[in-house]
């Protein structure tokens, strides 16, 4: 239920906010107007249902980028810190790296709680491992915690909060969303509160429209035109940058657009990253690797893309083949044998996929198959787990081809476009497994997947990127 610009507001609560936000000696930004209505919603008298429970307050807070979301969750997370009730708050992230990384909510609250600005008597103790945690003087406590898949919803078991503050909501398991609701105390007087920060595009977005954009919960959009502390024409003209999806979540703040087949990219973006031979045969290459899709239930091809990163930064599939007998090994062992010897082939990344034929499992790829290369060149080979949604996996590599990052071989013209082949798979990828059933499944886009991603995980490009002449 979207939330206007303006609330009323008690003269209790005005007394809150200035105590608690105002004169709080651990919250060092003061909130902009819109984002003290999250704020005043997050502490409002609980509610009782029509069949006598009470319900923790929940808000769901963002649209597009910049809005402050990090700041107004740091405001959230430490406004009863320094008050002598038992409190302890939760802050989520998806994954440990965001959760703790340079301006997150984690890093915020570091310096405000624990900087030498403090006074001795109530600076507090920080500690990052193994839960990461921020604790005042008194007692009061925030802890860190990271929800990458549904089963870590355990780890709320045997815990309680007053308060969760969910960055990023849209990204963290919609199984992990539902769940701590189980976790919120109620042995204190300070009003419990789940806190939703969030852009739209992530796994949970679906949820978040129903129950808070769609539904009855508040939901306040809050994005970088309400944030007056930036410089709006700069931002915009930065988000202007950004493919078509990322306009509609970061830009517009869409929490209604879905992706559809064709969103990703268009076909004179795919041919115009070509690169002819002669232009990058005499460059030096700094890394290669090779990403590999086996054939399995319900695929027909066996696929290996081969990726060069290039002394002048630029990345390109160089080679590729596509296999669909049942018996690839050779076809796999011939394109591996030729990158090793000529340009020392680094590594090889194997799809690892639950119902995958067991007899291209990993360790027979390794044993049986390619074992006189590993033993004779040292390259490296490893099993890769398959994000769930191919639409997802896709992205990244859509979005490095718009921005000239990857190229294509064009002696691989004929392959690339023909029926079925990548160009198309890029075409009709889609985020609605309905659709992807009509359809070829994108093996040849799953192994330039891997081959990407073995590039960004791998390798550190101290290169500065310059223009080839085509």
């Amino acid at each position: 239920m979207l939330i206007e610009n303006k609330i009323s507001i008690t003269n209790k609560e005005q007394l809150l906010l200035q105590k608690t936000i105002i004169e709080n000696p651990y919250c060092l930004y003061k909130p902009y107007p819109k984002q003290l209505i999250p704020i005043i919603l997050a502490n409002r008298e609980e509610k009782y249902a029509e069949d006598g429970t009470k319900k923790p307050n929940a808000v769901l807070a963002g649209a597009g980028g910049y809005g402050g979301k990090t700041y107004l969750g740091s405001m959230l997370s430490v406004q009863y810190l320094h008050k002598d009730e038992d409190y302890t708050c939760l802050v989520t992230r998806r994954n440990h790296a965001e959760l703790v990384d340079t301006n997150s909510i984690w890093d915020n609250l570091v310096d405000w709680c624990c900087g030498t600005h403090l006074p001795e008597d109530i600076c507090c103790d920080f500690k990052q491992s193994p839960i990461p945690q921020i604790t005042a003087p008194n007692g009061n406590t925030i802890y860190f915690k990271a929800f990458d898949h549904d089963e870590k919803k355990q780890k709320f078991k045997s815990a309680s909060y007053d308060r969760i503050v969910n960055d990023e909501a849209s990204e963290l398991p919609e199984a992990v969303l539902r769940f701590q609701y189980r976790s919120m105390r109620n042995t204190t007087q300070i009003p419990r509160s789940i806190i939703n920060l969030s852009n739209p595009g992530g796994d949970s977005t679906e949820y978040l429209v129903k129950e808070f954009v769609d539904g009855l919960k508040p939901y306040i959009a809050l994005d970088w035109r309400d944030n007056p502390h930036i410089d709006k024409a700069a931002y915009e003209g930065s988000l202007n940058e950004l493919d078509y999806i990322d306009q509609q979540y970061q830009k517009y703040g869409n929490w209604h657009y879905r992706p559809t087949a064709g969103d990703l990219i268009n076909r004179d973006q795919l041919v115009n990253a070509y690169i002819d031979v002669e232009d990058y045969v005499e460059r030096e290459v700094l890394f290669c690797t090779m990403g590999i899709d086996t054939a399995g239930t319900g695929r027909d091809n066996t696929v290996a893309m081969n990726l060069i990163r290039l002394d002048n930064g630029l990345t390109v599939l160089n080679d590729l083949s596509i296999d669909g007998s049942a018996y690839p090994e050779d076809s796999v062992y011939n394109i591996i044998e030729k990158q090793i010897l000529e340009n020392n082939l680094y590594n090889v990344d194997f799809e690892e996929e639950p119902g995958g034929d067991s007899v291209y499992a990993l360790r027979y790829w390794v044993d049986d198959v390619l074992s006189d290369l590993i033993e004779k060149y040292s390259i490296d080979v490893n099993g890769v787990s398959a994000i769930k949604s191919k639409y997802t996996r896709a992205r990244p590599i859509a979005k490095a081809i718009i921005k000239g990052e990857l190229k294509f071989s064009s002696h691989l013209k004929e392959q690339l476009e023909r029926k079925d082949g990548l160009f198309d798979q890029f075409m009709y990828v889609s985020p609605n497994p309905e659709e992807m059933k009509k359809h070829k499944s994108p093996d040849e886009l799953d192994a330039l997947g891997y081959a990407w991603n073995s590039i960004l995980t791998n390798f550190v490009n101290t290169v500065e990127l310059e223009l080839i002449e085509l």
